[in-house]
């Protein structure tokens, strides 16, 4: 079915307002929900408000939480989010990010006590947007074995680097094959995943994504270099922001929150004119672009470019929902 973004939004709206959450920080959200599924990304939009909607009720965002500064080095500063409303936290943080950068260049903001953010590169695409290089990423509850290992230990850690321009180029990705909202887009749709994403019961490699997400054994990203990657990336964010590790917000919380976050904006027309980085960048995408196809059904994809055609099409036709998932938000 599909829906159109004004039904959609409301639909947030209503059960945010119907929780108390207050009327602007409502609409904000509801907006950002919104955005996501528009834009494609439906396992971090109306996939997942069902979810945010039960850590609200769980007390684990704190819906009247304002973000507070603790400490500011120059280009670097940290911040403590108080358990705040992720999404809206993630975009005032990199709005923050990029008036540091506007004074030095680059800005840093690494954010503790945070909530799960929903879709990441939105954060990423709202500094490209500007004209900012957008880079970030979180840690997360333990759903992931590392490398060797059958039991959750590392977070998938998502990931997430926009570079501006027409159109923006942004890779937005977890450390694992794929996130678990994907692994969900399949299972509710009755596919299997496209390559191995994760091991079955008795420890061989699996595309059926309803295992992967009921015994956690979900595959990192380039095998033991995904798991690397999670690894230095819960460290960073850990000690940039003075914050919780994946192994803390695991073992202290029990469930996905007090997480920590990085955001950095580059001011990349400081470093490079106009005219100069648009040949660039267009001389990089031809050669990718004309590259000779492996197979001649298969398209060569460069990342984030399929996101305006996607909310163009939504626009006009409405965004596709699950009845499923659309009936838990109704019944909210």
């Amino acid at each position: 079915m599909r829906i159109s973004y004004q039904q959609l939004k409301q639909e947030f709206l209503r059960v945010l307002l119907a929780r108390g959450v207050a009327a602007e920080k409502a609409e904000a959200c509801a907006t950002l929900f919104a955005d996501t599924s528009e834009s494609g990304v439906y396992s971090h939009g109306v996939n997942r408000f069902p979810r945010f909607i039960q850590q609200l009720d769980a007390g684990h965002i704190v819906p009247t939480a304002t973000p507070e500064k603790i400490l500011s080095l120059g280009a670097i500063e940290q911040w403590d989010a108080h358990r705040a409303i992720g999404n809206l936290t993630a975009a005032d943080m990199m709005d923050r990010a990029m008036e540091l950068a506007d004074s030095h260049g680059i800005g840093l903001v690494a954010l503790r006590n945070a909530n799960h953010w929903m879709r990441g590169g939105s954060y990423g695409w709202q500094a490209a947007e500007k004209g900012y290089v957008g880079i970030c990423w979180t840690n997360s509850i333990a759903v992931m074995p590392p490398w060797g290992a059958k039991n959750c230990a590392i977070g998938t850690n998502p990931l997430i680097v926009a570079v501006p321009g027409e159109p923006i180029t942004m890779v937005d990705m977890s450390m694992s094959m794929f996130s678990y909202g994907m692994l969900e887009i399949n299972r509710l749709a009755g596919k299997t995943l496209p390559v191995d994403g994760g091991f079955d019961n008795d420890g061989n490699y699996t595309r059926d994504p309803a295992t992967i997400e009921e015994n956690r054994r979900i595959l990192p990203m380039g095998y033991w270099k995904g798991s690397a990657l999670s690894i230095v990336l819960d460290m960073l964010a850990t000690l940039l922001s003075n914050g919780s590790s994946v192994t803390e917000v695991t073992q202290d919380n029990g469930d996905e929150f007090g997480i920590s976050q990085v955001f950095i904006a580059i001011d990349v027309d400081r470093l490079i004119d106009g005219p100069t980085r648009d040949a660039k960048l267009a001389r990089i995408i031809e050669s990718i672009s004309g590259a000779e196809r492996a197979n001649g059904e298969q398209a060569i994809r460069l990342p984030g470019h399929k996101f305006p055609g996607i909310r163009a099409e939504n626009q006009q036709q409405g965004i596709p929902v699950d009845e499923r998932v659309w009936a838990r938000i109704q019944a909210l």
